[in-house]
């Protein structure tokens, strides 16, 4: 493969890695909008809850309705589990974010091996008015791995 080739085509892989991460973002983003008033949710219920083991119903006009207590923590507790599960389904989704950025970021290295060869440390290291240098986007792709890595860490 020629030098021209092989930049064209690491340019090609790089143009679409970084088309595939704005997406992924977008979908981030999104994900995590919609944890916002999950997570409000469910700290209000845990107020409730809260409230509910603290308070004394039978020193109040609540005491005549039997299993009042035990009947507004099964509900709450219920509720809590629900967003629970939701929140895990969000949470499903910025792995999947991560693990495809991930995959894309390294399918790109693999090739920039492939074809390291073919390069100087000159074309490596060279910008233009229009173009980053390979090492330049090389690193911001890394710098965007590390940060969904950071915030959604492996289990």
């Amino acid at each position: 493969m020629s030098d021209k080739t092989a930049l064209l085509s690491l340019h090609q892989s790089l143009r679409r890695c970084f088309g595939v991460v704005q997406q992924q973002e977008i979908i981030w983003n999104d994900c995590l909008k919609e944890c916002t008033p999950l997570l409000s949710s469910l700290g209000n219920l845990g107020e409730q809850l809260q409230a509910c083991y603290s308070v004394t119903f039978e020193n109040t006009p609540l005491k005549d309705f039997p299993d009042l207590k035990d009947r507004l923590k099964h509900k709450l507790t219920l509720a809590m589990e629900t967003i629970f599960e939701k929140l895990g389904e969000k949470m499903s989704c910025l792995q999947k974010v991560r693990d495809t950025v991930s995959n894309q970021v390294t399918a790109v290295f693999q090739h920039y091996d492939q074809l390291s060869a073919a390069f100087t440390v000159v074309e490596t290291f060279e910008r233009s008015t229009l173009t980053p240098s390979l090492a330049d986007m090389l690193e911001w792709l890394q710098d965007i791995e590390r940060f969904y890595r950071r915030e959604y860490p492996l289990l």
